[in-house]
């Protein structure tokens, strides 16, 4: 990669970085192109040449984290064992949180995106791809099937346990001292 060039990709990362603190503290009606600019020290203008507008960096933000989620994909294989892919995920969330800063500020944009009101069509169709609960749906009813889930709504459960994991990724951002949980202390939620 030429110089010029790492150094677009180098600014594009400062300004979504900048982006997401300023949309996670004050939402998408709240925060500014001028604001995100101010916080990397560039222009409104500038920024305009990287991203076209506030909803490029958020949909980009967004596209991130739908990336970052694909590990909950569920495949077929996954229903042998339930409990212990669930745990897999967990780690594998967990993990990033300590190895990738942006995951849990990216959680929580998801959470935000998916209750905020007034927001473009565009960012409310990627919200609506993001309801990551869903796939654990699926889980929790096999492993219902299979005695190792507790009874109750498997769409109630599903959206426990996912809020157990973004719960985690807030209080990571917002203390930081916290340590992290065991995963398993998360899949207990739905252990029977």
């Amino acid at each position: 990669m030429n110089k010029r060039r790492e150094q677009k990709e180098v600014r594009r990362e400062q300004i979504l970085n900048a982006g997401l603190d300023l949309f996670i503290r004050n939402g998408y009606q709240g925060t500014t192109t001028k604001e995100i600019g101010d916080s990397v020290g560039i222009s409104q203008g500038l920024l305009f040449h990287y991203f076209g507008s506030k909803e490029e960096v958020y949909l980009e933000l967004l596209n991130r984290a739908k990336t970052s989620m694909s590990v909950i994909g569920i495949s077929e294989g996954e229903f042998a064992q339930p409990l212990e892919y669930l745990n897999g995920i967990v780690t594998s969330i967990l993990d990033s949180f300590k190895t990738h800063p942006l995951s849990p500020k990216l959680l929580m944009l998801v959470a935000q995106t998916q209750i905020a009101s007034n927001l473009p069509d565009t960012i409310k169709q990627v919200a609506k791809d993001l309801a990551a609960s869903e796939g654990f749906e699926s889980l929790v009813k096999e492993g219902q099937v299979k005695g190792v889930i507790r009874d109750g709504d498997p769409k109630a459960l599903a959206g426990c346990f996912y809020s157990a994991i973004q719960g985690v990724a807030q209080t990571y951002v917002c203390f930081p001292d916290i340590p992290l949980p065991q995963s398993s202390w998360l899949v207990d939620i739905l252990k029977k």
